[in-house]
Formats: structure tokens, C-alpha cells, sequence
């Protein structure tokens, strides 16, 4: 009988892919552009929709022709015990939650701003609801394998045991914040809550040094973003 999969099996240093690393910066910041054009330049909702699940499925694609291997390799000590350790990625989702709520009810009032501007349910709002769907729900299904490729492993994990590891950490957990600057409508501040996250998710990675804990614990984080829309879309429709 051969022994179960550690649960801790740490990724074997391997010398930094640049050429990786530097065509994953290039699409985000593509993304980043297609979301500056949607914000600023007013583009219609079905265009910024479409882009963005062709750069989505563009940088999954691209995810699991470079890493396909590495999660493969990482799957196994997450698959043993899987009602447990999905138990625990779903436990750590709440507490990331509330972790946000309380670093959002923080900021929100040092700061003066609000983290969801409110808007009144009107017939454009509703008109727009099935593109806001559309564009929402398949990026953030789609983003704990492409996020946690690159913010944590790529921009953190790989960079262990060199001098420079402990910049890398804060610079994932900067760039994840900043990258959901989308999310703030223009309010800066609530972008911390954010870093906070990619914080919390890079020492997941670094406690059990497998990518497939942080993947699970984005992905139910998400799912409740995602079911949450679904539920005020059905809200806007009713009405």
C-alpha cells in the first residue's frame, strides 16, 4: 500500500521563468486597459464583456498550458482527504470574509468613502443586468486559477528562500489590490481591503506550500460574489 501524499509538499525551487513572467504581466495589464476603456472611455457593456472573457479564457488557456503540469503534481495531496481540506478552504473563505468586513468598515470610516457606491434599481440598470452577469461570473469563476497563478505563485511563492522573498510578498499583496481597482469606483482607499486578502492568501500558500489551498479558498470566495449577483439580478428582474 503506498503512503498517502504529504500534506505539506513543498514546490522544488526551480530558477525564475522570466519569459513567463513577463507574458502574464503583459495580458493583465491588456485586461487592465480593457477595464480603463470600459470606465473612461464609456465603451458599451457588451463590448467590455466580451473582452473580458476572451482575455479570461485567453490567460486560462495560457494557465494550464504553462502550470498545467504543476497543478497536476499539486493535486494529489490536496485530492487525499478532500471533504477536509475543502472544509478548511471554505472555513478559511469566511474568515477572509469577515476579515474584509472588518477592514472595510475600517477604511470606510478613516476614510469618508463608501465600498459599494448605491445605486437605485432602475430599467437601464436592469436592461444592463444580464451583461453584468455575462462579464462577472466567468472572470470570477475563472480568476482563482489565472489570480493565484500569478499574484502568489509567480509574484511570491517562486521568489522563496532568495533575498528578496519578503518583497515579493507585499508586492503581490499591493498589485492584488491595486489590480481590483475596477471594484472601488474610483475610491482609493477601499482598494486596502484588498491587499489585506492577497495578504492572507500569500501566507496560505506559504503555511501549506501547495497552490490548489488558495485556488479552492479564492474559488468559494468568489462563488458567493457570484451567487450574490445572480440574486440581484433575479431582485431587478422581479421588480
Amino acid at each position: 500500500m503506498s503512503a498517502p501524499p504529504s500534506e505539506h509538499p513543498a514546490v522544488p525551487e526551480t530558477p525564475i521563468n522570466y519569459r513567463q513572467l513577463g507574458l502574464f504581466c503583459l495580458l493583465y495589464f491588456i485586461s487592465f486597459l480593457a477595464t480603463v476603456g470600459y470606465t473612461w472611455l464609456s465603451w458599451p457593456l457588451y463590448i467590455d464583456a466580451g473582452i473580458t472573457i476572451i482575455i479570461n479564457v485567453g490567460l486560462l488557456v495560457l494557465v494550464l498550458r504553462t502550470y498545467g503540469a504543476f497543478l497536476k503534481q499539486a493535486w494529489p495531496a490536496f485530492r487525499y482527504h478532500i471533504g477536509r481540506h475543502l472544509a478548511l478552504t471554505f472555513a478559511w473563505m469566511i474568515g477572509l470574509k469577515i476579515i474584509n468586513a472588518i477592514v472595510t468598515a475600517i477604511v470606510t470610516a478613516v476614510s469618508n468613502t463608501t465600498a459599494i457606491p448605491v445605486v437605485p434599481p432602475t430599467p437601464e440598470l436592469l436592461k444592463t443586468a444580464f451583461w453584468l452577469i455575462l462579464s462577472s461570473a466567468p472572470g470570477l469563476l475563472i480568476a482563482p486559477f489565472i489570480e493565484e497563478i500569478f499574484f502568489r505563485h509567480l509574484l511570491y511563492y517562486q521568489w522563496r528562500g532568495r533575498k528578496i522573498a519578503p518583497v515579493m510578498f507585499w508586492l503581490s499583496a499591493t498589485v492584488f489590490g491595486l489590480w481590483h481597482w475596477s471594484n472601488v469606483a474610483g475610491q482609493w482607499p477601499q482598494l486596502i481591503p484588498y491587499a489585506v486578502i492577497g495578504i492572507f492568501l500569500a501566507l496560505i500558500y506559504r503555511h501549506k506550500h501547495n497552490i490548489w489551498y488558495n485556488i479552492m479558498t479564492h474559488f468559494f470566495y468568489n462563488l458567493v460574489a457570484v451567487v450574490l449577483l445572480l440574486i440581484l439580478s433575479l431582485i431587478l428582474f422581479l421588480r
